[in-house]
């Protein structure tokens, strides 16, 4: 767990205070009063590596020494959504032999961008809800999901419709009923990045870095009633430790999918 502090912006109104009290007794960490310090010496101080900030503008989470900066944004959602509406499709949706009505487990939420795209195909008539065990990645997640003001209608009635849970995939798959999703979904952090974007790698140092285990296909084989789908880099050699039934290309990019029928 990424150690941390809550705080605010500099000369903090009341409510913003609340605000941030709040934010730490949900991710069960201390607050501290901003007062007039940089945000580097109340780290210093506190012996923490970084420090979630309530502002006016938003929440973000924030490590002085380094730059880094994380805070919730739905991403490439909208242009994806764009591309399946125009016929040029989605590889990950493509994979996953997605259709309205359906419902997924996306087991490693992040920014919840994926699942936000699920929740689009699968419609009011599906379900989409994702797990994160990272607490400050989760807690945004779930927070901006149901907050982030968004122009396109259909986009924000996506985000949502998305549930969000913080908790560990290792710990939730074996308290699911057996065949109650349709899919079952993982993107781990790739061993080597693809991606090395400004808003991937804020992701990519605060999330859990374990790779797919087998036991955990396991479980999420019994608990999908079609299929598992895996997200990994091309030449992964997590295949050949795995061995899915099919591996898919996610098109141009360096995207591949392992899929797994289910048990």
């Amino acid at each position: 767990m990424t150690e941390l502090i809550v705080t605010t912006s500099r000369k903090a109104r009341a409510n913003l205070i609340q605000q941030a009290q709040a934010w730490a007794h949900r991710l069960r960490v201390t607050y501290l009063p901003r007062d007039d310090l940089s945000l580097r010496r109340l780290a210093e101080e506190a012996g923490v590596a970084g420090a979630l900030v309530v502002t006016p503008q938003r929440v973000v989470y924030r490590e002085p020494s380094s730059g880094l900066e994380y805070f919730f944004h739905p991403n490439l959602a909208r242009l994806r959504i764009h591309n399946l509406k125009t016929g040029r499709g989605d590889p990950m949706v493509t994979a996953m032999a997605l259709a309205e009505g359906d419902w997924v487990l996306d087991c490693t939420l992040g920014r919840g961008t994926d699942a936000i795209i699920a929740a689009w195909v699968v419609s009011e008539s599906g379900e989409v809800v994702g797990v994160e065990k990272v607490p400050v990645i989760a807690q945004l997640t779930i927070h901006g999901l149901q907050t982030y003001e968004e122009h396109s209608a259909e986009l924000k009635t996506a985000m949502r419709r998305v549930k969000a849970l913080e908790a560990d995939y290792e710990d939730f798959l074996p308290q699911q009923a057996g065949e109650s999703f349709d899919v079952v979904y993982f993107d781990p952090i790739f061993d080597q990045p693809v991606d090395t974007s400004a808003a991937i790698r804020p992701l990519r140092h605060l999330a859990a870095d374990e790779p797919v285990t087998q036991a955990a296909l396991v479980e999420a084989r019994r608990v999908a009633r079609r299929r598992v789908v895996v997200k990994q880099r091309r030449d992964t050699p997590l295949w050949a430790q795995v061995l899915p039934d099919e591996v898919i290309s996610g098109g141009k990019s360096r995207i591949e999918y392992g899929i797994f029928a289910a048990d």
